[in-house]
């Protein structure tokens, strides 16, 4: 199997996470990067990323949970073949803003509010982008309230993706947001141990 990987996410800030992860896992480097704008694009390319690892390729797929009652249920319901070790399917619990706001001092710092304002169990919130959004409207900075905020029919903000994505890259440490999120550490084990069967 290759080292590189081809990773696959719903947005900007997926595939930033995704980069974070895979980085921290040598010898596994990015092949290429696909943004599928959404869950549906990756549920109708996931036969695809199934083939790809079966073919010595791995795949990196991270996707939100959202509503969706139970993560094991998307993945039967989303996969059309057998499992096969080099496609990482991992889903964020409930949205990836919960493995951001995980690293709690790195958010508030990034947001300018108070650490306790911030929820110590993220996977455990309704709609952690939402309760990202409604810290955003605390921050001093009116540069963040006013990118982080929606407009209109929009349920974020003009350049939400794009501040994400620097948060992600100088703030986030996903060493230790994944002390809290399980959906994270989970992710990260199935890095490792891909890595580990190709170092061998």
């Amino acid at each position: 199997m290759l080292s590189t990987v081809y990773l696959a996410a719903e947005d900007e800030p997926g595939l930033a996470v995704g980069r974070k992860l895979v980085e921290e896992v040598p010898p596994l480097t990015i092949y290429t990067e696909e943004n599928a704008r959404g869950f549906g694009g990756l549920k109708n390319k996931t036969p695809n990323f199934q083939r790809m690892a079966a073919q010595g390729l791995p795949v990196l797929m991270l996707t939100d949970l959202d509503n969706r009652p139970c993560p094991s249920k998307m993945i039967n319901d989303w996969m059309v073949e057998l499992p096969n070790a080099g496609f990482l399917f991992r889903i964020c619990v409930r949205e990836i803003e919960a493995w951001l706001l995980a690293h709690r001092a790195a958010m508030a710092r990034f947001l300018g509010v108070s650490e306790a304002l911030i929820s110590r169990a993220p996977e455990s919130l309704a709609d952690p982008k939402a309760a990202l959004i409604a810290l955003s409207q605390k921050s001093p900075k009116r540069k963040i309230r006013i990118r982080f905020k929606s407009v209109g029919s929009a349920t974020i903000g003009p350049d939400y993706n794009q501040f994400l994505g620097e948060f992600i890259r100088e703030f986030w440490d996903a060493d230790i947001a994944a002390k809290t999120p399980p959906s994270l550490a989970r992710a990260r084990k199935h890095l490792r141990q891909l890595a580990a069967s190709i170092a061998s």
